[in-house]
C-alpha cells in the first residue's frame, strides 16, 4: 500500500532554508509548496487543498511569522494544522512567543536534517497516522 502524500507549506524567505528543506522532504512522500512571505503563504492556504503541516520562519517579509500562525489560527481550515516555527534567533523567549501564537513545535537555525525531520515526523505522528506505519 502506498504511503500518502503529506502536503506542506513552507513559509520561508531565505532560500537556503527552503533548499534544505526541499532536500529532505523530497525523498519521502511530500508535496510542498515554497511562500516567501506570510502573505503569499495566507493566499496559498485559502486556494488549495489543506496542508498536513505549515513550516514558517519568525522573520518574513511583511507579516511576521508570529502575526502568521495567530491569523492561521484564527481560520477554522487551519485552526489544528500543525505549525513548526523556525527561527535563526536564538532569543529562549522566541519558544514561548512561537507556542503563545499558535505553534506546534520550534526549531533554531541552525539546525541538522535529523532535528527537521524528527521535528515534522512529530507533528504529522500528532495529527495522522505516523509516517512510516501499517494502515
Amino acid at each position: 500500500m502506498t504511503q500518502p502524500n503529506w502536503r506542506v507549506l513552507i513559509a520561508d524567505d531565505d532560500p537556503a532554508i527552503c533548499t534544505l528543506i526541499d532536500t529532505v522532504l523530497k525523498k519521502g512522500p511530500y508535496e510542498m509548496i515554497i511562500c516567501n512571505d506570510a502573505e503569499s503563504a495566507l493566499v496559498t492556504i485559502d486556494r488549495q487543498p489543506p496542508f498536513d503541516i505549515i513550516i514558517c520562519d519568525f522573520m518574513l517579509p511583511g507579516i511576521s511569522g508570529i502575526d502568521l500562525i495567530e491569523r492561521l489560527r484564527s481560520k477554522e481550515n487551519t485552526r489544528r494544522t500543525p505549525i513548526l516555527m523556525i527561527s535563526g534567533h536564538t532569543n529562549y523567549a522566541m519558544d514561548g512567543r512561537a507556542k503563545n501564537a499558535g505553534a506546534n513545535l520550534f526549531l533554531n537555525k541552525p539546525f541538522t536534517i535529523s532535528q527537521l525531520r524528527t521535528a515534522i515526523n512529530t507533528l504529522l505522528a500528532q495529527s495522522k497516522e505516523p509516517f512510516g506505519s501499517a494502515s
